[in-house]
């Protein structure tokens, strides 16, 4: 039998051996014949948390990095549109329509790397061969190898080199940037100026040096064969320094992550490493103004010229609000990339995550940022049906006690609104809830490359959708119902993220009708009776929790108006207690809680709330979840139990020590991280301002969690003054007569 690459071992600093890619039929040294000196890896790389061997079979997909996919459409994406459901099998076998379909073939000889990824303290020489699938060493017979180091896809890159002879692998970190040079202007719809002329907007945002933006090599290749046919893309990253020569403060940032660990084993338990993402896909599909998916590009350019027809005054929110590429959500705008993951510390590299995926901007507002988030996606299409490793840690179970190690979708998030200052404010307050009946995003910090270029510190973070809600407590996928809140973009102020429509059912009301009926037949919840029946509905208990945890950290602006999610199953399965097709809610974009500090501990939330006269309680609400809330609140019992949540938080996950070393820990995991990404991002902040700035700090949190409990009583006294009063009731009693009448 041959000689197999296996690119799966871990080696670790203290052993210095030489690398040597092994497997149980044999080895390949790394060391080339013709290298004036040997591959020594400093750390280098693993496979699954299973410890097993993956053979190069195991990476062979029916595409290239550039497929996309077609077939039936039967699911709900973002914007309504409608999306396919990838079949059960993990693997993907058959040949796809794709955007080289008529150059790709499914082929069982794919190229192998002699260096697996990861970090070398010296420059080395890197060969390419071809195995088959199952890993032995293959004849290349009819065929060349084409390979590019710029990211994109060899297939159809018009970079691609033929490979003749060994790849040179060194530091590119002072080589000129590519990607990190394109102008801000081009893909920043803040820090604009706020007068605009035909040719568009200046930024007052520059490009970083090249000395700012940390770099490492990728390598992509495909096997081309004589009849004009490929197989499909290998890639690998590599890193030439120790991580701490790359990564600035990822030594301190690793041991803050684990002594967290041992101090808080529920949340932190996978943090003893740092998370690398390496990005790799054509420029094209991110700033080209056609298709690119990171700039304004063209939809920005045609949406700024309508405006300005108008004769309307830009200001310095235009640039935001227009149109723009990076706001296409959907299919249509997911583009195809390589995806590799790693897990760093300074003594040891795990390669956990190297497959093909899907990438496209994810979040709302933020998309316009100088910073954007990616929504990873993995597709039978690209290769692989999932990602498949406990990101989270071995802790973190789902309902039937398994680790979750299975995810369709991944997001990269920057910190949302927070992006530039503490990053973590989201999920700092979802990790203080994971004991509440709302679901949380689990998360963890990333450092990403993209195309080799350091690109920022993110949040790697769970992703709500239907399978997650599958993989977490056990329903059917298909049955899953999400509705999404949107004021500003959606009349009705919410839409439909996932969802099936029964046979002959057009309409996408029928989903959120139970709740509306309900609306309609109890003007007020006060009889028990009525109560009961309401909750067949709604789940109480994920309302009492969602809305206490909400007004307590005093999510200001964009909710409830947006970013609130509530989810159902449709079809009951006995055993089973979320298939019951009760409304339940979600936490998500959580980070303008007490971003004001000590000023955002005394607001009455839910006086303030909404801008109307009683604020949350205001029953001429037109948001289905507050106006679920307000029904529930006319329970005696259903508020004492509220009243309760509330007390219950400010004694508990939110009292003064606790969530104050929950704080500490989340910075001093980050902190360490801060210096390089704000080198990377210039004039858009410091360290100083993330950690005690006056917006959005750590500082901000810690001075409204010292002073937000004294606060929550006069909160309590309001909503129960206000519910029995005559006024209220009266107001109650005539909007419901005024909806009836409508």
């Amino acid at each position: 039998m041959g000689k197999k690459y296996n690119r799966f071992l871990t080696i670790t600093l203290s052993s210095m051996l030489l690398f040597t890619a092994c497997s149980n039929t044999g080895s390949i040294s790394v060391t080339e014949e013709n290298s004036s000196q040997s591959t020594t890896a400093i750390v280098t790389t693993s496979t699954s948390q299973t410890g097993e061997v993956t053979k190069a079979s195991d990476e062979v997909s029916a595409t290239t990095d550039s497929g996309t996919d077609t077939g039936n459409d039967d699911k709900k994406d973002e914007q309504g549109s409608l999306d396919n459901k990838d079949e059960d099998n993990e693997e993907n076998t058959e040949v796809n329509e794709t955007k080289n379909s008529s150059k790709v073939v499914f082929d069982t000889a794919i190229t192998s790397y002699s260096a697996p990824s990861g970090f070398y303290p010296n420059e080395f020489d890197l060969s390419i061969g071809v195995v088959d699938a199952n890993g032995n060493e293959a004849s290349l017979e009819d065929g060349t190898i084409v390979y590019t180091t710029d990211g994109s896809d060899p297939v159809s890159s018009e970079t691609a080199t033929e490979y003749t002879g060994p790849i040179h692998i060194y530091d590119r970190s002072k080589d000129e940037n590519l990607l990190s040079a394109v102008n801000p202007v081009e893909f920043s719809g803040n820090y604009n100026s706020p007068n605009a002329t035909k040719d568009g907007f200046s930024c007052m945002i520059n490009a970083p040096g090249n000395s700012s933006v940390d770099k490492c090599m990728v390598v992509r290749s495909a096997v081309k064969k004589s009849d004009g046919t490929y197989s499909s893309s290998n890639r690998a990253t590599y890193f030439i320094g120790t991580p701490e020569t790359h990564i600035q403060g990822i030594n301190d940032s690793v041991k803050a992550m684990q002594a967290v660990s041992e101090a808080a084993p529920e949340y932190f338990e996978n943090s003893g490493k740092l998370a690398v993402v390496s990005i790799q896909m054509d420029y094209n599909d991110l700033f080209d103004g056609e298709v690119g998916i990171y700039v304004k590009g063209n939809q920005f350019e045609k949406a700024l010229a309508e405006y300005l027809e108008t004769a309307k005054v830009t200001d310095g929110e235009t640039a935001r609000s227009l149109d723009a590429n990076y706001k296409g959500r959907g299919r249509e705008w997911e583009r195809a990339a390589g995806i590799s993951i790693f897990e760093v510390n300074g003594d040891s590299c795990t390669e956990i995550i190297n497959q093909n995926c899907g990438i496209r901007i994810q979040g709302n507002y933020s998309r316009s940022d100088l910073i954007k988030g990616f929504r990873i996606v993995a597709r039978n299409d690209y290769g692989k049906k999932n990602f498949k490793y406990p990101f989270f840690g071995e802790a973190y179970k789902n309902d039937a006690g398994e680790t979750m190690d299975k995810f369709k979708t991944l997001v990269l998030r920057p910190g949302g609104n927070c992006a530039f200052t503490a990053k973590f404010n989201d999920v700092f307050w979802q990790s203080l809830l994971t004991d509440f009946d709302v679901e949380t995003q689990r998360s963890r910090p990333a450092i990403v490359y993209l195309n080799g270029e350091y690109w920022g510190l993110y949040l790697l973070q769970e992703d709500y959708n239907e399978d997650y809600m599958e993989n977490l407590h056990g329903v059917i996928d298909k049955d899953v119902v999400i509705v999404k809140g949107d004021a500003e973009k959606y009349e009705s102020g919410y839409y439909i993220d996932e969802g099936i429509l029964p046979a002959g059912e057009t309409d996408e009301e029928y989903f959120v009708k139970d709740l509306k009926n309900a609306f309609n037949t109890y003007v007020t919840l006060e009889n028990d009776a009525d109560y009961e029946e309401f909750c067949k509905i709604v789940d109480p208990e994920s309302f009492r929790d969602y809305f206490a945890a909400e007004l307590w950290f005093n999510n200001k602006w964009d909710w409830p108006g947006k970013n609130w999610s509530m989810w159902k199953v449709q079809t009951p399965v006995s055993g089973n207690e979320y298939t019951d097709g009760r409304w339940r809610l979600m936490f998500y974009d959580c980070e303008f809680g007490g971003v004001s500090g000590s000023g955002d501990a005394r607001v009455n939330t839910i006086k303030d709330d909404n801008y109307k006269p009683y604020g949350m309680l205001d029953p001429e609400t037109d948001n289905i979840v507050v106006t679920a809330f307000i029904k529930l609140m006319s329970n005696e019992g259903f508020r004492k139990s509220f009243y309760d949540r509330l007390n219950y938080l400010t004694e508990n996950n939110f009292e003064v020590t606790n969530a104050k070393n929950r704080l500490n820990d989340f910075t001093s995991i980050y902190s360490p991280l801060y210096e390089q990404f704000f080198n990377r991002y210039p004039g858009t902040g410091s360290t100083k301002d993330a950690v005690s700035g006056g917006y959005a700090s750590a500082k901000c949190i810690e001075d409204f969690l010292e002073k937000r409990g004294d606060n929550i009583q006069r909160m309590i006294d309001y909503a129960e003054n206000t519910i029995g009063s005559d006024a209220y009731k009266e107001k109650v009693e005539k909007e419901a007569l005024d909806k009836d009448k409508e």
